[in-house]
């Protein structure tokens, strides 16, 4: 019995790969071009919108005072969740191909982001000095994006080892 009351276009996008959050009568979903909206659950229509410079891959998580999510350049941001001002925004990550694909997780004041790359393609290049992003787990203060912690998944830093037929340096 199901029925469709509206349907939203993303203006400049043809790819939208985060899943919506609804909470409060909202519909909070990020986009190819980096924008994310804030939706009225009931009609669709745009409430607010805050433009980030990369595509928004996550899931939105709200609470604490904030909307949460994190973009393609390895950068988490906090909005207000009622009027979309930005709170603070934070690089979690100094690697060139950092991203940020797994929402956040608030808890307790903290918010808990996993990091992850896109390495693999850089790779594809003869002349890059892979492999050397590491994967991690941060946690920032939610009130002011400050770190907390910082563990990585692969717990040595990443060093020279050989090089290739080329002559390029491999990590």
């Amino acid at each position: 019995g199901l029925k469709l009351k509206w349907a939203f276009g993303y203006p400049g996008a043809s790819l939208v790969v985060g899943q919506p959050t609804v909470v409060g009568g909202r519909v909070f979903v990020g986009s190819q071009d980096g924008t994310l909206y804030s939706l009225d659950a009931r009609s669709g229509c745009i409430i607010w919108r805050f433009k980030a410079p990369s595509m928004v891959r996550t899931a939105i998580s709200i609470g604490e005072g904030g909307a949460y999510f994190g973009d393609v350049n390895g950068v988490v941001y906090a909005l207000r969740p009622e009027d979309g001002t930005l709170i603070w925004q934070a690089r979690v990550d100094d690697h060139p191909a950092a991203r940020i694909t797994g929402a956040p997780l608030l808890y307790s004041g903290r918010l808990i982001v996993p990091v992850s790359s896109g390495e693999e393609g850089s790779g594809m290049d003869p002349a890059y000095q892979c492999c050397t992003f590491r994967g991690s787990v941060v946690a920032l203060d939610a009130g002011t994006g400050k770190q907390l912690w910082k563990s990585y998944i692969i717990p040595e830093k990443p060093k020279p080892t050989h090089r290739n037929s080329k002559g390029t340096q491999l990590w």
